[in-house]
């Protein structure tokens, strides 16, 4: 159930591991920390506890569908341990019926190495159901990139 700009997610009885509260901000930063986890188990317990078993993810470079494919998505980031890689959310989170937008930047080695945008939507659970991200905080910004 969505509530303002804080959800709380709810399951039956027979399937409640813990009852949280998450502030669609925090459940997006967790999943930006959550590819990143080196342990599959811990990553993949991670992601499907704020990703919509139908989740769709995407990037300019990739489409990819469910929890585990956002995980597959990152792995190359997580081999090359010397990135040392994050993603991080730079602005406020927009939401308005379950859609929402933020800005992120991705940081290897210290340094902002990409930023970009992201929208999605939540399902009636409140999970995240979709993400769509783009390269670049403007449309020029990307065009020179390329």
């Amino acid at each position: 159930m969505v509530t303002g700009s804080t959800l709380v997610c709810e399951a039956s009885g027979v399937f409640r591991r813990r009852r949280q509260t998450f502030d669609v901000a925090e459940r997006i930063d967790l999943v930006m920390a959550a590819v990143f986890i080196r342990d599959e188990l811990e990553r993949m317990e991670h992601l499907e506890e704020h990703l919509a078993f139908d989740f769709v993810y995407a990037s300019p470079s990739a489409v990819v569908d469910g929890p585990l494919g956002l995980s597959d998505a990152f792995v190359h980031y997580r081999h090359d341990e010397w990135r040392h890689t994050l993603l991080r959310r730079t602005s406020h989170v927009d939401l308005h019926h379950a859609f929402f937008r933020y800005s992120w930047e991705r940081i290897e080695n210290g340094a902002t190495v990409m930023e970009g945008w992201s929208f999605g939507t939540l399902n009636t659970q409140g999970l995240i159901s979709r993400i769509v991200s783009f390269d670049g905080l403007l449309l020029e910004q990307h065009a020179a990139r390329k």
